[in-house]
């Protein structure tokens, strides 16, 4: 708790600091990121004049994965199939923001669970008018659930005694076709203001990549993943998509302060798009000593069944009154991977299988942020 503390005193005391002396450079850096923009038609969008965006943040992050495997032994054909999930639920964050017009970092990080499996969310964005950049970067920990279902139909279920770690990065990129009537970040704490209702066909370029980490003393489940302790995966998508603002209430700031300004504003944004690159690194282990493994050589597998379905969405709401902005997003992300491979289970008898895996990668977040523009 006293980390959180610091980090929301850091990001006000900063934004505060800066905003009082923004002379010189900076008063100049200032009025070329938020002045007037000639894309933007101020009948649907303006910038106000306050850079600096300063934000309380609190997140609720459902994350998990899902994989399915198919084992076929080579020598007599018989196949295992294994089906499991990452076991979450949903993790309550707080944290804090700052934005400097276009720019905006966001960190949140889980409140009350051990130190060493706090699940942590960060997100860097650049959004401009005609294009925007974002990194988001997540962490969860969970225990993992699974069924796995041999030749002759007989089910087992399993579940892991100690948790296992995920971590996702995302990287995408958008086009707008219209930013001269509709703004992205009118409803992510920015500096921006939607007047009146507009939007914007779209294209989003994306990599995902994540990475799985089982906890190898359980013997059940190293097991039935065939002694693979780590799975990374990447996955590059194309897509195209809409994204709308309806403004049902606006009232313009009294001259070049934020004083009497009133707004609400409601996105929704949907972007379908298609896998056209996907690999799949998986580590085995060898275990000379039952609780010594020994990390083996890490397989490049690429993907196999082209193309896999990706999908971004977001709703989101805000409502400005004077320099003050609330506003609550929910976002979904889903990502693919598959794979296949020969390996040998057992170094002694040498008994090769092929594996066929597959899995999905979501997310979905709820955000209620409270921000003070500066």
């Amino acid at each position: 708790m006293k980390k959180i503390v610091l980090t929301l005193a850091t990001f006000f005391s900063t934004a505060l600091l800066l905003g009082a002396q923004e002379t010189g450079w900076l008063a100049r850096l200032r009025d070329r990121m938020v002045g007037p923009n000639p894309v933007f038609d101020t009948a649907y969008v303006y910038p106000l004049r306050q850079a600096w965006v300063a934000s309380m943040a609190g997140d609720l992050i459902l994350t998990g994965l899902e994989t399915r495997s198919d084992v076929t032994r080579q020598g007599d054909g018989s196949t295992t199939h294994l089906a499991g999930h990452l076991r979450n639920r949903w993790s309550g964050k707080v944290g804090g923001g700052l934005a400097y017009g276009p720019l905006q970092l966001v960190y949140t990080t889980e409140a009350g669970a051990p130190r060493g499996q706090r699940n942590r969310y960060s997100r860097l964005a650049l959004v401009q008018p005609r294009f925007g950049v974002s990194f988001q970067y997540y962490t969860i920990h969970g225990h993992l659930d699974g069924t796995a279902t041999g030749s002759d139909a007989v089910s087992t279920s399993f579940s892991s005694q100690y948790p296992g770690e995920m971590r996702n990065l995302v990287a995408d990129a958008f086009y707008f076709f219209h930013p001269e009537h509709f703004s992205y970040a009118a409803v992510m704490g920015r500096h921006l203001i939607q007047r009146r209702s507009g939007g914007s066909w779209m294209l989003r370029a994306a990599y995902s990549q994540g990475e799985l980490r089982y906890d190898l003393r359980d013997v059940l489940v190293r097991e039935s993943h065939d002694h693979v302790g780590r799975y990374r995966t990447g996955d590059f998508s194309l897509g195209a998509g809409y994204s709308y603002n309806w403004v049902p209430l606006h009232r313009a700031p009294h001259g070049r302060d934020t004083r009497g300004l009133r707004n609400l504003t409601l996105n929704l944004t949907a972007v379908p798009g298609v896998s056209i690159y996907n690999h799949l690194h998986s580590t085995a282990y060898v275990f000379s000593d039952p609780d010594h493994p020994v990390e083996g050589k890490t397989r490049r597998n690429h993907t196999f069944g082209l193309p896999g379905i990706t999908l971004a969405a977001r709703a989101g709401l805000s409502f400005s009154w004077d320099r003050f902005l609330l506003c609550s997003t929910i976002t979904y992300n889903r990502s693919s991977f598959r794979g296949i491979d020969s390996v040998n289970l057992d170094g002694q008898t040498r008994q090769r299988y092929e594996t066929k895996t597959a899995g999905t990668f979501y997310d979905i977040t709820a955000r209620m942020q409270l921000n003070v523009r500066f």
